[in-house]
């Protein structure tokens, strides 16, 4: 029995396993081209900004996400009013590319949205975030834009922000544009000889906030912050 058990075994036939195949290529996708991305801090008085990054991601051919984070925070200076902001601007150069004959046009959809928090304090001093924009031009024009609106707290008011908006949709032949995009964040605080909480704009993920300027009883403490800023998805599709 043995013997002829191994005969079988030797006679079976050995199926090799196939590899996968991988996915098509969609037929629209996006190419990353130059980029000028700046954050530009401003500071004076008492104050503290954090992070300052736009990041630039393309998670798969046809899509492509913008994050841009920042933080600013103004405290009371004894002899002059105190201002923190942090301004962001991005110029993308992307062509989109059409690899289907079949298709004369791409859909472009933009989806924004904002997510961070806003402090002051009774004794005065104001933060706020926005407006933030973005949008696809050629040539000087926009054919989709996207924005989210602006906030502002002061006089003791807090805000927890989680906006969205879109998707704003445009159609766009095959050729090279520009991704404009643009957001701020910023607090101001007046001049006092009286210690008190300072005011923030944070909108990034830690450690961009020293902790050092909230104290431990602030109104949001324990806050999940790893999906803070201002983020724009752009996608393309056949029209």
């Amino acid at each position: 029995m043995r013997t002829i058990l191994v005969t079988l075994l030797a006679a079976a036939p050995i199926c090799a396993a196939e590899p996968p195949v991988p996915p098509a290529a969609p037929p629209v996708t996006i190419t990353l081209k130059d980029r000028h991305g700046h954050a530009t801090p401003q500071r004076r008085g008492f104050t503290h900004t954090g992070a300052g990054n736009t990041d630039v991601q393309q998670p798969a051919p046809d899509t492509v996400i913008v994050t841009m984070t920042g933080v600013a925070v103004a405290g009371a200076h004894p002899v002059k009013d105190s201002v923190a902001s942090m301004t962001f601007d991005l110029d993308q150069c992307l062509e989109i590319v059409i690899a289907d004959s079949k298709v004369k046009r791409a859909k472009v959809t933009l989806e924004a949205r904002v997510v961070g928090l806003l402090r002051s304090h009774k004794s005065g001093g104001s933060a706020s975030e926005g407006p933030g924009h973005a949008g696809l031009s050629v040539g000087g024009v926009e054919i989709v834009g996207i924005d989210v609106p602006s906030h502002c707290v002061k006089g003791g008011d807090n805000l927890s922000i989680n906006d969205r908006a879109g998707p704003a949709a445009g159609v766009a032949a095959a050729g090279e544009y520009h991704l404009g995009q643009t957001f701020t964040v910023s607090a101001t605080h007046p001049s006092s000889l009286r210690p008190c909480k300072a005011a923030s704009a944070e909108f990034a993920p830690d450690p961009a906030l020293d902790p050092l300027w909230i104290s431990y009883w602030e109104p949001f403490h324990g806050a999940a912050k790893k999906d803070f800023g201002f983020q724009v998805t752009i996608k393309v599709a056949p029209e």
